[in-house]
């Protein structure tokens, strides 16, 4: 047990050390440094910390289920002139979540990062203000509850888009912006893509290039 331990430790640490020069050769590659990046989950936030992005959406550190998700992308500046987080009390919605849920009109948002709804209140307010309405990009998952309509509706919506999806082409022909990660064909969606691979700093999201997709260069 101390042997696994020790080595585990070891190996984050070598992890962060290799991540950091990732990081470094994305942020200087990286030429579209004020855009907003609107995320069904906390990928969009990671993203960009690891780029050094300013956070310009509000959509940090919290999650959608996939309905909520599209209805929000197909209404962006409706959701965004709703002044007022309600928090949720719903306990079958809250079940055993140890963290904040609040509703954004008729939307569920998942607040895992948060201790507090007045906390994500204004974090979401900051952020909001900084959105770049002329420079949006989505990023969405085949996560919580995503359908074939879904997909079929992300498609329609008028933004760079990409979603990732646990199934190899061909099956995504008829989805031009979904990407396949590779690692989860077992599973019925993607896992949490952000998080750490093997020893070089590496995350499973790293199998697309989110720097050229950002840049503007069609990656799917």
């Amino acid at each position: 047990m101390i042997i696994l331990k020790v080595k585990n430790k070891f190996k984050n640490y070598v992890w962060k050390k290799n991540r950091k020069k990732v990081n470094i050769e994305n942020q200087k590659r990286l030429r579209n440094k004020d855009v907003t990046i609107i995320s069904t989950n906390c990928t969009g936030g990671i993203l960009s910390h690891d780029l050094g992005l300013q956070f310009k959406s509000p959509t940090i550190n919290m999650f959608f289920r996939a309905e909520d998700f599209m209805r929000f992308c197909e209404n962006l500046k409706y959701y965004m002139s709703i002044e007022k987080l309600v928090e949720c009390h719903d306990e079958e919605i809250i079940e055993d979540r140890s963290y904040p849920v609040a509703y954004l009109g008729d939307l569920t948002l998942f607040l895992v990062h948060y201790n507090s709804i007045e906390e994500a209140q204004k974090k979401w307010d900051e952020r909001k203000r900084r959105i770049n309405w002329e420079n949006i990009v989505i990023i969405n998952t085949d996560r919580e509850g995503m359908t074939e309509e879904l997909k079929d509706r992300f498609e329609k919506l008028p933004y760079r888009k990409v979603m990732f999806v646990n199934s190899p082409p061909p099956l995504y022909k008829k989805y031009p912006s979904c990407f396949y990660i590779k690692g989860y064909e077992k599973e019925n969606s993607v896992g949490i893509i952000t998080n750490p691979i093997g020893w070089k700093g590496k995350r499973p999201i790293d199998q697309f290039d989110y720097v050229s997709f950002l840049n503007g260069k069609d990656c799917v």
